[in-house]
């Protein structure tokens, strides 16, 4: 799922903590970053300033209902069981 425009990075990534599986920001390059580790929290950190970047990623989770705790981040804020299996 997209994101929105996060206004405040630091509750995102605090909300995506709370999360029972792994969540992943995939950019549109390719690169998968693992929002639950330290050091990918650090690289995602220097990339919002970057809008055009975070635009074109997509945040995918391991469990199904780590999107309804982050569904105010999220266009659409809730997907479908099957869209979501197929991005990871």
């Amino acid at each position: 799922m997209k994101l929105k425009k996060l206004e405040n990075y630091l509750e995102f990534i605090k909300t995506a903590q709370k999360c029972g599986g792994e969540v992943f920001f995939n950019s549109a390059e390719g690169d998968r970053l693992n929002l639950k580790s330290t050091f990918c929290r650090y690289l995602f950190a220097s990339v919002c300033g970057d809008r055009e970047f975070l635009a074109g990623g997509e945040i995918v989770c391991s469990d199904d209902a780590d999107y309804q705790i982050l569904a105010s981040y999220l266009v659409g804020g809730t997907v479908a069981k099957e869209a979501a299996n197929e991005a990871i």
